[in-house]
């Protein structure tokens, strides 16, 4: 039997804690415990990350090994744990490292890798969506061959603002930062362009001097070009265009594959960024990595395009020994980006050798939004090498997935979050959930790739949306992609469907969307039965034409087609003059309520018609049966807060096979009761 165990909370007499920090408690699932399958079966655990690669909201662990095959293999979670799955069969050399991205513009993540420091090859892996089966791999596909061995550390985005995205990788043996191109058909292309960006051969960094003689002084730090390590995606510079930082270095693109490299620190690690404070710029985190040092925080008090405006301190005061995790999250759901940092435990690989650090460390740093933060242990005694915050069980919560590198291998360890205090009983929810990102739309409109980030911090894998924010198609899903963020839905206008069906499907398959939603329909006034009528036909033929594209067409009532008839009202006449093989309902039940209609009855009634709900709530005190289709956003609460019967009604959308749940929020204070509204959901019962 596992029971929760408080390990975070067995430390904090070693480190400063604030009581207002939720912290939460933990339950820890191991290979070594029979919890999860074993992985590879070789010693040598060299990349592990995690994403969603089946397409079901809950992300899956991948884990790479290089003593023997299978070199590459994934875990895909089900009711009952985890089952194995193989990526590639066949003996290879992945090195840490690796990044999800879909390649091939299909609708899912694949998996790009590289190969060690015995290995010139860089490769892209095909996922084969819905076709799984556990003993067969993916398909593999070349990215690059030559240059130098050693590819530690890859990151997908547009960094060239060309509206496609690119690949950019050390090669240490190259001692090279490069960037490859995708091809317009990377499926068919035996490999990519590969140019080089930067060369860090050109760089020196002070090490630590060699051992002095018996009597003499001590030596002076050594001057040495040092390998390079890590990679993170963040707009550095405030401009709205995400940026990389790599090593010890912000790229800032210049012009076509010129960029330039400020120097923030004086020793590459493994990095991140993200905002833990207010204000236009983020904060960097930089671990030692393939070494030992302080976990440093740097801040820009200036110009961040001037290596000086970068100003760090240390987080821990104590050295971090081969500190080879780093990653970022809201871990105890306050809304305040944390800090997961963890220690290898063994890097030396000779057979039977003790650990190189058997006392070795994993911290989680809870921020306050400030840029403070509240430290705590989560264990001692485990390695952990290339640890990933990502939730792991569809719970809502972020969780943590380590794999060792040499550490007491194989194995894999799994901390499920059971939230702050004594874990509640699960609720009986358990749809896909989604964002309606004009809940953001304010924020989004200031920092686009912040706020994607933070919608993805919170649990969130898919979105739906109605604005591309100043971008093409194209290009907004490149951003959602760098995000980690799927498109499921878009709501386009009415004028553009009736202008051509065809260009709107092809806006919504860029986007990976399989549902296109109108939200209203043209009328002078109040909505009548001839507007109805009209409207009507012209979803039949919406409908159709996004069918042969393989979409669906869906509309979204805001309440002002409940006027009343005399046989009911005219929402009433749009269902039944809609045909159903072409037109989806999706029900808004704040908006349904607020116009008087009941979304339980309606989802009895008429089980197949709604395929998908927006979540929000009407808040107390305010009238329903108003047909005016407006409502002061301020109306708009957290779920459970409000006067909808909420457990009614998702049980009656569980009945009736609603497939998709979207969370909206209207209100100004959107982003506080977000938090509110996922927490309802997990614990609500029906």
């Amino acid at each position: 039997m596992n029971r929760p165990i408080a390990f975070s909370l067995a430390f904090f007499a070693s480190f400063s804690f604030a009581a207002e920090i939720p912290v939460p408690t933990w339950k820890h699932l191991s290979t070594r415990k029979g919890d999860l399958p074993a992985p590879n079966g070789g010693i040598q655990q060299t990349t592990g990350f995690a994403f969603d690669i089946d397409g079901d909201g809950i992300v899956d662990l991948v884990m790479g090994e290089r003593t023997q095959a299978p070199s590459l293999v994934w875990m895909r979670r089900t009711a009952k744990g985890w089952d194995k799955y193989v990526i590639d069969d066949a003996f290879g050399r992945p090195e840490a490292g690796g990044v999800a991205y879909d390649v091939d513009a299909d609708g899912d993540a694949d998996l790009i890798v590289g190969g060690d420091g015995q290995n010139n090859e860089l490769w892209w892996y095909e996922n084969p969506r819905p076709n799984f089966d556990p003993a067969v791999p993916w398909k593999r596909h070349l990215i690059k061959k030559g240059w130098g061995n050693a590819h530690h550390d890859q990151a997908m985005a547009d960094f060239k603002g060309t509206r496609k995205p690119q690949l950019m990788f050390w090669n240490q043996g190259a001692k090279k930062l490069l960037l490859a191109e995708p091809p317009a058909n990377p499926r068919e292309a035996e490999s990519w362009s590969v140019t080089e960006i930067f060369d860090y051969t050109k760089y020196e960094t002070k090490v630590a001097p060699l051992p002095a003689a018996p009597g003499a002084p001590p030596a002076a730090p050594r001057i040495q070009t040092i390998k390079q390590e890590g990679m993170a995606v963040c707009d550095i510079d405030g401009d709205g265009r995400p940026d990389l930082i790599a090593g010890m270095f912000w790229f800032k693109h210049i012009k076509e594959n010129e960029f330039k490299a400020i120097r923030f620190a004086e020793h590459p690690g493994r990095v991140a960024a993200g905002w833990f404070k207010p204000g236009k710029l983020p904060q960097i985190v930089l671990a030692s990595g393939d070494g030992d040092g302080p976990l440093l925080f740097f801040e820009c008090k200036g110009d961040p395009t001037g290596p000086a405006a970068w100003v760090g301190r240390d987080l821990l005061g104590t050295k971090v020994i081969h500190g080879h995790s780093l990653d970022l999250g809201d871990i105890n759901g306050d809304g305040h980006l944390d800090i997961f940092c963890a220690e290898m435990g063994q890097w030396t690989n000779k057979a039977g050798a003790p650990p190189d650090d058997p006392n070795c460390r994993a911290w989680i740093l809870y921020g306050d939004g400030q840029g403070n933060f509240t430290t705590t242990v989560l264990s001692t005694g485990i390695g952990y090498h290339e640890a990933r915050v990502a939730d792991l069980d569809g719970d809502g919560r972020l969780d943590i997935y380590n794999k060792p590198y040499r550490f007491d291998t194989p194995r894999v360890d799994v901390w499920l979050n059971l939230g702050n205090g004594p874990a509640a009983p699960k609720g009986n929810f358990a749809g896909a959930l989604s964002m309606e990102l004009w809940t953001y739309r304010e924020e989004l409109k200031r920092d686009l790739v912040s706020t994607l980030s933070t919608i993805r911090r919170l649990g969130f894998t898919d979105v739906e949306t109605s604005n591309y924010y100043g971008r093409t198609p194209a290009a907004f899903r490149q951003v959602l992609d760098q995000a980690g963020l799927t498109c499921s839905s878009i709501v386009a206008q009415y004028a553009l469907l009736l202008k051509s069906p065809d260009a709107v499907a092809a806006d919504a398959k860029t986007l990976g969307a399989t549902q296109v939603v109108v939200s209203q329909i043209p009328r002078q006034g109040a909505l009548t039965l001839e507007d109805v009528t009209r409207a009507a036909a012209d979803f039949n033929r919406f409908g159709a034409a996004l069918q042969k594209h393989g979409l669906r067409f869906a509309y979204h009532p805001h309440g002002f087609e409940f006027v009343r008839t005399a046989s009911g009202t005219l929402f009433d006449d749009l269902l039944r003059l809609t045909d159903p093989r072409y037109v989806d309902f999706q029900m808004d039940v704040f908006w349904f309520f607020h116009g008087g209609g009941d979304p339980v009855a309606y989802l009895e009634k008429h089980p197949a018609r709604f395929t998908t709900l927006h979540l929000k709530d009407l808040r107390k005190g305010e009238p329903s049966g108003v047909t005016t289709g407006r409502a002061p956003n301020q109306t708009s609460v957290a779920l459970g807060i409000g006067q909808l019967d909420f457990p009614a009604i998702l049980r009656a959308a569980a009945k009736a096979g609603v497939k998709r749940y979207y969370v909206e929020d209207e209100s100004p204070y959107a982003p506080q009761q977000v938090p509110v509204t996922q927490a309802y959901l997990r614990a609500v019962r029906f």
